[in-house]
C-alpha cells in the first residue's frame, strides 16, 4: 500500500458551501494526523466529512487507504475506482487498486489491457477533469484571433500564413473538444459498480425464485446494464456473463 497523501488544495467544490475551504483543509489535516497515528477510523470519518462537499483523486486515495486498513476491501476498491475516474492512469491509485483486488474472492476473466493504457489514460484525463474544457476555450480564442488576422491582413504572404495557422488551430480546437467530451462522458457514467454484499446469487431473471446462474462476492466490479422498478440490477462481468442481482447489493462508482 502506498502511504497516505496530503491533499493540500481540494478541488471541484460542489455548489453548496456548508463546509468552506478552510474547514475542509482542517479536516484533511486532522485525517492525515489520525492516519499517521494509526487511528484509521477517525481518519476515515474526517476524510468522509470532506467528501460530502468536495472531491479529488487524492481524497479518494486517502479514503480508500483508510477503508483498506479497516478491513473493508470493497469500499477501498470503490474509492480507488472513483479516484481513477478523476485521474485515469494515476500510479498510486492503480497500484493500490491492484493490491486491493488481490483480496477479492472472485477472479473474473477480462480482455487483456491495452499496452499503452496508462499513457492513454493520463493523456485523456489531463491534470484535472476541467483541463480539456479550459484548453478548448484557449484553442477557440486562438482560432478566432488567427481567423480575424487572415481576413484583416492585406499582404498575400501574411494572409496565407494566417489561414494556415488558423487551420492548425481549428484542428487543435476539435481535438480539445473531443477530449473534453470524452472526459465529460466518463465523469457522468455511473454504469460501473462494486458489490457490497458478502455473497450474491446472480439469477437468470429479476425474481428470488429464478435460476442461479453464478455467485459473486464482495468487492467484485460489475457493469450495471439496467435496473427494474423493484431495484433488481442486470449486471455484466468483464468476461461477458450477464445476470440479475437483488436490490441493495451494489454501490455505483
Amino acid at each position: 500500500m502506498k502511504r497516505i497523501l496530503f491533499i493540500g488544495l481540494l478541488a471541484f467544490a460542489s455548489q453548496a458551501h456548508a463546509l468552506d475551504r478552510v474547514q475542509a483543509d482542517s479536516l484533511v489535516a486532522r485525517g492525515v494526523r489520525a492516519y499517521a497515528a494509526g487511528d484509521h477510523g477517525a481518519a476515515r470519518a474526517a476524510f468522509d466529512s470532506v467528501s460530502v462537499e468536495y472531491s479529488s483523486a487524492a481524497l479518494e486515495l486517502n479514503l480508500g487507504n483508510c477503508f483498506f486498513k479497516l478491513g473493508d476491501v470493497a469500499h477501498a476498491i470503490l474509492h480507488y475506482e472513483r479516484g481513477l475516474r478523476l485521474a485515469p492512469g494515476d500510479a498510486d491509485l492503480q497500484a493500490n487498486l491492484d493490491f486491493a483486488n488481490e483480496q477479492v474472492k472472485d477472479r473474473v476473466g477480462a480482455p487483456p489491457a491495452f499496452a499503452l493504457g496508462n499513457t492513454w489514460a493520463q493523456l485523456r484525463s489531463g491534470a484535472d477533469p476541467d483541463q480539456w474544457a479550459r484548453r478548448s476555450l484557449w484553442a477557440s480564442m486562438l482560432f478566432f484571433t488567427l481567423l480575424g488576422l487572415a481576413v484583416a491582413l492585406r499582404r498575400p504572404v501574411f494572409r496565407r500564413a494566417a489561414w494556415a495557422a488558423a487551420g492548425v488551430a481549428l484542428i487543435g480546437l476539435l481535438l480539445c473538444l473531443g477530449f473534453a467530451w470524452v472526459r465529460h462522458s466518463e465523469l457522468r457514467d455511473d454504469s460501473e459498480a462494486i458489490i457490497m454484499a458478502p455473497k450474491v446469487d446472480v439469477r437468470g431473471e429479476p425474481r428470488p425464485s429464478a435460476t442461479v446462474l453464478f455467485v459473486l462476492h464482495k468487492g467484485t466490479k460489475v457493469t450495471v446494464l439496467q435496473q427494474d422498478e423493484q431495484g433488481w440490477s442486470e449486471v455484466q462481468l468483464p468476461n461477458g456473463n450477464v445476470g440479475w442481482m437483488p436490490p441493495a447489493t451494489v454501490e455505483r462508482i
